[in-house]
């Protein structure tokens, strides 16, 4: 039963730090953004993507010692969805103290990365449309403007266009 609540506490503060890490690389990632750091910025999504996955994989790895210690500690019950407030009430002393202490701090943990997240996509999202409006007027330049001359005819302007840019 001891080994069971060890597990389970080892798994919360692996999961906890994981979460503070994601928290520190989006503040990162946003300060990137209003900084313009295209390099960081890139270096930053990389790096959470490989933080994600290996949170991935952990959420596995916690769900297996959830199941496990809810096994042995409310043995005759059903284990489909048990909270770490029941896992730590049947753990009793020193275990409990320490798995209320942690599910405290991952939900203080994860209310942020959500708020950072939001943060994120708000942020992204005005840069989206920002981007959208310097594309149109780049179109937009590219057509005639139908002004005509001293002849009193329209002159041909050439316009260079963004594929010419690129060319």
């Amino acid at each position: 039963m001891a080994d069971a609540v060890s597990q389970l506490i080892d798994v919360m503060q692996r999961e906890l730090d994981g979460q503070q890490r994601l928290a520190v690389l989006l503040e990162g990632k946003i300060e990137a953004m209003r900084h313009y750091d295209l390099a960081q910025l890139d270096a930053l999504n990389r790096s959470e993507q490989k933080l994600m996955e290996n949170l991935r994989l952990h959420a596995m790895r916690r769900q297996e010692v959830v199941q496990l210690a809810a096994h042995r500690l409310l043995s005759g019950q059903s284990h489909t969805s048990v909270s770490a407030r029941e896992l730590a009430e049947a753990a009793g002393e020193p275990g409990r103290s320490r798995v209320m202490t942690l599910a405290g701090l991952l939900r203080e943990v994860i209310g942020q990365v959500q708020r950072l997240h939001r943060i994120h996509a708000v942020a992204s999202r005005k840069l989206m449309t920002h981007f959208e409006h310097v594309f149109q007027v780049i179109a937009q330049s590219g057509r005639d403007t139908s002004l005509y001359g001293r002849a009193g005819r329209r002159e041909l302007v050439q316009h260079n266009r963004l594929v010419d840019a690129t060319a």
